[in-house]
């Protein structure tokens, strides 16, 4: 739909769907959180904080990352050579087998996820400061729901 202002073009009309609203507020909410992360003193993209993320909690291993993330392993081996040459991760090999690659965060590493984690915990608490709580308490279920139940989705691919 166009608005009267012909600057300005929003794909989510008044007759829109929960379903539009959802695709479309999901694109918006990854713009600003690429902005944000792009933003900061270490820039990452959404991916490379994904990862700084998941290694962080433990799943360290190119193969738990994979499939995490519902990549092939060139995609993600790209993406971790490219964290390796900035300075946030380490490769070594698996206290199990020499064959597999175990990642670790660097200090580099840990600083940079953090500060991603912090500005993003900032935005989230600012996208609900005005809803009211007789609001939010219908929400948050029904969007966990849509959340997990897109879960099944990624996994069935």
């Amino acid at each position: 739909m166009i608005n009267d202002d012909t600057e300005t073009f929003d794909e989510v009309g008044s007759d829109a769907g929960i379903g539009e609203v959802l695709l479309a507020l999901g694109g918006r909410l990854t713009r600003l959180q690429t902005e944000i992360l792009a933003g900061l003193d270490q820039s990452l993209t959404i991916r490379q904080y994904r990862i700084l993320s998941r290694v962080g909690s433990g799943h360290t291993s190119l193969t738990a990352l994979c499939k995490l993330a519902h990549r092939n392993p060139s995609t993600m081996s790209e993406s971790v050579d490219k964290m390796v040459t900035r300075g946030f991760l380490i490769r070594g090999t698996s206290d199990t087998s020499r064959r597999t690659m175990r990642l670790a965060l660097t200090p580099l590493g840990v600083e940079a996820r953090d500060a991603a984690r912090r500005a993003l915990e900032k935005f989230a608490a600012e996208l609900t400061a005005g809803l009211p709580a007789e609001m939010c308490s219908p929400l948050l279920p029904a969007l966990r729901r849509i959340y997990f139940d897109t879960q099944g989705h990624l996994d069935n691919r």
